[in-house]
């Protein structure tokens, strides 16, 4: 069995799209996705759009070699994307991630992951499990923003 088997990165991944969808979808109204209320200076769209560009390029770009090319800012300035089209980009980017997960085999989950993460010589598995806790974080904070709407 495969580390990615055993570690069911596939399925806890796979299980925070899913969160991620329900929270948007649970949004009262479009306009309410790209709000920012007092001390919370990132609407739940832009996190959204935030965590679909960090997955599309750590997984797509970095591991999968899918040629995603990274504009960090513009997941921040970019406003009023339509929910149906943020709800296509997240099962794209879902996509992308579970194939890049399924592909990986043993020696690649335990090899140095390939750009310097948390500083030079860090695996992969590790990148993987602080990615999941960086999508976790985000996902959180959208739905603390939801709540407040």
């Amino acid at each position: 069995m495969s580390l990615i088997a055993s570690f069911q990165f596939v399925t806890f991944y796979n299980r925070e799209f899913d969160r991620l969808k329900n929270e948007l979808l649970a949004f009262q109204n479009e306009a309410q996705l790209w709000e920012v209320r007092g001390d919370v200076k990132n609407s739940a769209g832009n996190l959204t759009l935030h965590l679909i560009g960090n997955l599309n390029h750590f997984f797509g770009a970095v591991l999968g070699n899918t040629g995603y090319v990274r504009n960090r800012d513009a997941e921040f300035a970019t406003k009023n994307v339509p929910r149906e089209q943020l709800l296509a980009q997240l099962q794209e980017t879902q996509g992308i991630v579970e194939r890049v997960l399924q592909q990986l085999r043993d020696e690649d989950v335990l090899a140095v992951y390939p750009l310097p993460f948390f500083g030079e010589g860090t695996t992969t598995a590790f990148v993987l499990t602080q990615l999941h806790s960086h999508f976790n974080y985000h996902l959180g904070q959208i739905n603390y923003i939801r709540r407040l709407s």
